[in-house]
């Protein structure tokens, strides 16, 4: 959970910045433009217009996914107190473990990240009566609107973002982590220093975000953008292919992956630094 408000802090005016790319049409020329067209308009505490459920959503996000990879490693026999350098933990399972944690948490995150959508496009439209007041307002009116399922609107563009994501995401990551177990002959992983996660954790959280961000770019479209509420995925997909390139399904994606490197590596580390803590006791 203290991973994932750190993370959530650092990366929030990126993530703004992604969304409103995704779902602002022709109307910026890159990330760069997006951002000071932003700062100019909207001021730059507007990049954080949203925080609180995303905040929250994090802390729930992280706990679920970390915890439900140790759960899914134990279901497959994982020992990793057990697992030596010259006896590891089989790196399929490690994989396999990863999806089912994405799988998992697909469930909280869904509605997080449809709040956090709806507030971040208003950015890209004139402030009227009709714009959402803030995350509580956006909740009401989304289930008044919608029903109570309104809020899993999306929920299949996110389980296809994390389960291949999130097999990226720990797959990367456990792999950084025994190269260089094996690059200084460690016997347990857990003698590996700590910068090595934080480096770990960048390559993860660019793995993470660049192997899955069609899949992401569909769910932005699906929960902000009237036109797409009541089509499918597949559907949504074609139509951003017809109408905007492979290069529409990418939007986003450099300044997406750019803020990965210090907030997932910021995530491992503390992550990291409170399982050897509670590892005492």
């Amino acid at each position: 959970m203290v991973s994932g408000f750190i993370c959530k802090v650092v990366e929030y005016p990126a993530d703004t910045i992604k969304v409103l790319e995704q779902t602002g049409g022709s109307r910026f020329s890159g990330p760069l433009d997006c951002f000071s067209k932003t700062l100019a308009e909207s001021g730059f505490f507007s990049l954080y217009r949203g925080l609180s459920a995303p905040l929250l959503g994090s802390m729930a996000e992280c706990a679920s996914l970390f915890v439900s990879y140790g759960y899914v490693k134990k279901f497959l026999g994982v020992d990793e107190e057990a697992a030596t350098l010259s006896a590891p933990v089989p790196f399929w399972k490690l994989v396999l473990a990863g999806g089912g944690s994405g799988f998992a948490s697909t469930c909280v995150l869904t509605p997080v990240e449809l709040i956090k959508c709806r507030l971040q496009a208003q950015l890209n439209q004139p402030t009227t009566s009709q714009s959402y007041r803030g995350p509580i307002d956006c909740i009401l009116r989304t289930v008044r609107a919608e029903g109570v399922t309104g809020l899993w609107r999306g929920n299949l563009s996110t389980l296809a973002r994390e389960v291949p994501g999130n097999m990226a995401w720990f797959g990367v990551y456990e792999a950084g982590m025994r190269l260089v177990q094996e690059a200084q002959q460690l016997e347990k992983k857990k003698d590996v220093a700590l910068q090595w996660s934080a480096l770990s954790g960048s390559a993860a959280g660019v793995a993470y975000w660049a192997l899955p961000f069609p899949a992401d770019t569909v769910k932005s479209k699906i929960q902000t953008d009237a036109r797409f509420q009541s089509q499918s995925f597949i559907s949504v997909f074609k139509t951003i292919l017809k109408e905007e390139g492979v290069k529409g399904l990418y939007k986003g994606c450099g300044i997406t992956c750019l803020r990965a490197i210090p907030s997932h590596a910021l995530i491992f580390y503390f992550y990291e630094v409170a399982d050897r803590f509670f590892l005492r006791f």
